[in-house]
């Protein structure tokens, strides 16, 4: 993936700023709600990102996430077990879990980019900064890059 991350040119880089400060995390939510279909990985959750997702499976959107087994255990407890609950008996709904630390977050649909990864020492999830895209290579780029941890993912069974 490394070796065509020119796919990523046309990329805008998104900032959280002093009178914006959670425009990032606004970004992911409103890519979230446009999209048709969504592929994510995820080493962090909220209720927003719970929230969200549920909205659009149940508006009949697939949606496949790959997450790292300390949110699925994260998944386990109130308020995201009910939702989960819930969730589980949609068909366009499908949870897989890897058995490592996964450093990034990544949604992509049939119209965006959106990707965030760990500030450089890799402990704290940047939330800060985001890179975002709605240039077919870069989508492209993100499917290939969901698929390749898709191979390797479980199925949960939360």
């Amino acid at each position: 993936m490394l070796k065509e991350i020119g796919c990523l040119y046309n990329s805008m880089i998104f900032h959280d700023r002093r009178t914006k400060i959670l425009n990032v995390y606004t970004n992911q939510l409103k890519t979230i709600k446009e999209a048709e279909h969504i592929h994510g990985i995820s080493s962090v959750i909220t209720e927003g990102y719970a929230d969200s997702i549920s909205e659009k499976v149940k508006e009949g959107a697939s949606v496949e996430l790959i997450i790292p087994l300390h949110v699925a255990e994260e998944l386990k407890q109130s308020p995201y077990a009910e939702k989960l609950e819930v969730l589980k008996s949609y068909n366009n709904f499908q949870l897989r879990y890897k058995n490592e630390d996964l450093k990034m977050g990544l949604i992509v649909t049939d119209k965006c980019l959106a990707l965030s990864l760990y500030k450089r020492r890799g402990i704290e999830y940047d939330i800060t900064t985001g890179l975002f895209s709605s240039d077919q290579k870069a989508i492209e780029w993100g499917e290939r890059l969901f698929g390749y941890y898709k191979r390797e993912a479980g199925f949960t069974k939360i």
